[in-house]
């Protein structure tokens, strides 16, 4: 039994030992398993954070700006650098931060729609979209955004990027675009030709349609400048429109446009002290522009626009409206045109009935003319012959009893007595006046006949002048009239009748001393004067002849001026004394006398002297200030050569 017992126990210890060895075999094995295991879960840890560590190296070097959302409460789980430099936060800084922290308050809404169409959809997209920066700016961004899981956690990941420049650049190509728009319109209305008033007003709306602003106008100018009218305007009261319409130019901002032809603007006419109008205080205007209208370099208009809230006009903005006012300023110049031809048309309209009307009345009047200008000829022709008969017829008789007179004067002196000798001296007298009166006509008939001989020799007339002054001085003595020469050049030659020239000036120093007062004075100066200084005097002169300037000028002329401080003349008296048989005053005191103060002849001296001074190629004419101011007489004569005086005498 024992020995049962003990073969049973070593059985048992034997079995237990081999059920320890394999007990202890199979620890080992698990241990290594378990070790494997370790070493193959750690293999795995390892890479996982290799994992993890190059997805985070790749999500931070990304060149977007990429971020991950808590899908339950929006709390911000991780942002990338990109991110970060977009947004100012740091890493550690962004953490829990939330949608209403990021985004600005007006676009929230957008991204919870966002945020509910990537749970739906499991991706979304939304642009144009406002953040907002830790400093407090902003920026407009587009975000790319899809649905996922970290571990248990529900996420939304994604990326975004700054697209303000492009939106801004597409806003401004927008804006571009519709100014564009409104010229090219504007242009096209303009080339339609529009009636006026509706191509102003269509613009006007344009422009305030286009900016989006409150309102404006258009002022056009009138009389020739001096006066404005506001001829159109939007959106403005009435009280406002009354005050606006009493603006001249130089007054506010619309004047100072108006008087410069430059444009003028105001961020805030509520502070500007340029401002005049009380009623655009009171209308809470704020933004201004008032551009010219241009056309020529004329300022034709003013299109001003105005803005009640708070708004700066950009540069763009100056430039469309200064390119409307370009474009509108020719034809404001075109319309005024066209009303100035509209009211030459009516004008030219009643001249011409006018006209229809005279064309009658003249034809009836030219031929009245013709007959008078025949009878005239008729008459002037019977003058011509009564002047050349007369002369002659007279000759004759007037010669005998001069001889007649004479005769008895030195043969019958005692016999007849003292009474005949006063009644011969009387037939002297008047023999001698009425042979003076004689031998004038019949040079004057002579010269207009162009039979009166004119020698053709170069002489000085210095000689001619002292002569005359010799002539002239015992009459001068006798009426105590101051009689001299000032200055005559000495060293010229004159070609022609130094016999008429002489008698031509005798008669203007006869006309001097016949209209000079006891104790005046009369002198006598010559000049010379170029072709150019002649013709310098050819408006003035031109009224007293008008064949001398149709001609060649000669290189050279003098000017022989008699002057005299006598009674003076008339403006228009100076051109008719010139004329046969004229004289100034009462016919019954004219006399032959060159003594008698004021007598007056039959009329023909100025007209003598005037054909003479004529024929040899000179012009005469008269200078007077007045009545009382004295007259001065001159006359211009070619001057010749020394070497053409010799061949001449030669």
């Amino acid at each position: 039994m024992e020995a049962l017992v003990l073969t049973l126990a070593g059985t048992f210890i034997i079995i237990a030992s081999v059920w320890a060895k394999r007990k202890q075999y199979q620890t080992k094995e698990l241990q290594k398993k378990l070790l494997a295991s370790e070493v193959a879960c750690q293999r795995q840890a390892d890479l996982l954070e290799n994992f993890r560590s190059r997805d985070r190296q790749f999500i931070q070097n990304a060149g977007e700006a990429l971020f991950i959302f808590d899908q339950e409460d929006g709390s911000l789980i991780e942002l990338n650098r990109q991110a970060e430099g977009l947004l100012g936060y740091t890493q550690a800084a962004s953490t829990h931060l939330t949608f209403k922290v990021l985004f600005s308050r007006e676009h929230q809404h957008r991204v919870l729609r966002m945020v509910s169409t990537v749970v739906k959809q499991g991706e979304a997209e939304i642009s144009e979209i406002r953040f907002r920066r830790k400093d407090g700016s902003q920026f407009i961004g587009d975000i790319r955004v899809k649905a996922g899981r970290i571990n248990d956690r529900q996420i939304i990941y994604g990326s975004f990027r700054d697209i303000t420049q492009t939106t801004n650049l597409q806003l401004e190509l927008k804006r571009h675009n519709r100014h564009l728009k409104l010229l090219n319109e504007i242009s096209q209305r303009v080339a339609e030709g529009h009636d006026l008033p509706h191509t102003l007003e269509i613009t006007l709306d344009e422009v305030i349609k286009s900016l989006v602003i409150s309102g404006g106008g258009i002022f056009l100018l009138e009389q020739s400048g001096t006066e404005m009218t506001l001829a159109i305007h939007r959106n403005i009261p009435e009280n406002v429109v009354v005050e606006l319409g009493r603006m001249q130019p130089g007054m506010g901002l619309v004047g100072k446009v108006v008087e410069t032809g430059r444009p003028r603007m105001s961020a805030n006419l509520q502070k500007d002290h340029r401002r005049i109008s009380r009623a655009v205080f009171a209308d809470h205007w704020q933004a201004f522009l008032a551009v010219p209208f241009i056309a020529e370099e004329e300022t034709l208009g003013v299109l001003f626009i105005f803005d009640r809230g708070s708004r700066v006009f950009s540069r763009e903005d100056v430039r469309l409206i200064q390119a409307i006012g370009r474009q509108l300023g020719p034809l404001l110049k075109n319309a005024e045109l066209f009303n100035e031809l509209q009211w030459q048309h009516r004008i030219n309209f009643a001249s011409m009935r006018e006209l229809e009307r005279s064309r009658s009345a003249l034809r009836d009047n030219l031929q009245q003319l013709e007959q008078h200008h025949r009878a005239l000829q008729s008459l002037n022709q019977m003058k011509s012959a009564f002047l050349s008969l007369a002369s002659h017829e007279l000759r004759t008789p007037l010669t005998t009893i001069l001889s007649g007179a004479e005769f008895l004067q030195c043969e019958a002196g005692d016999v007849v007595g003292e009474n005949g000798k006063r009644a011969l001296d009387v037939i002297m007298h008047g023999s001698l006046r009425l042979n003076h009166i004689v031998d004038d006509l019949l040079e004057a008939a002579r010269l207009e006949a162009k039979v009166l001989y004119m020698a053709q020799e170069a002489f000085s007339p210095l000689p001619m002048i002292n002569e005359l002054l010799a002539d002239a001085r015992p009459n001068c003595e006798l009426r105590k009239l101051h009689l001299g020469l000032l200055e005559f050049p000495d060293d010229i030659m004159i070609r022609g009748d130094a016999h008429h020239l002489k008698r031509a000036f005798g008669r203007l120093m006869e006309n001097a001393m016949k209209f000079t007062p006891e104790g005046g004075r009369i002198q006598i100066t010559g000049r010379i004067l170029q072709q150019q200084e002649v013709f310098a005097l050819s408006e003035k002169l031109r009224t007293f002849s008008e064949s001398f300037f149709e001609g060649v000028l000669s290189e050279s002329y003098l000017q022989i001026s008699i002057s005299d401080s006598g009674i003076g003349l008339e403006l228009e008296d100076q051109i008719r004394i010139f004329d046969k048989f004229q004289e100034v005053g009462d016919i019954s005191e004219h006399s032959t006398s060159q003594a008698r103060f004021g007598g007056k002849g039959v009329g023909l001296g100025l007209a003598l002297a005037k054909g003479i001074i004529e024929t040899h190629e000179g012009l005469v004419w008269v200078e007077s200030a007045g009545p009382s101011q004295g007259s001065c007489f001159s006359a211009l004569l070619p001057l010749t050569s020394h070497e053409e005086g010799r061949y001449v005498l030669g």
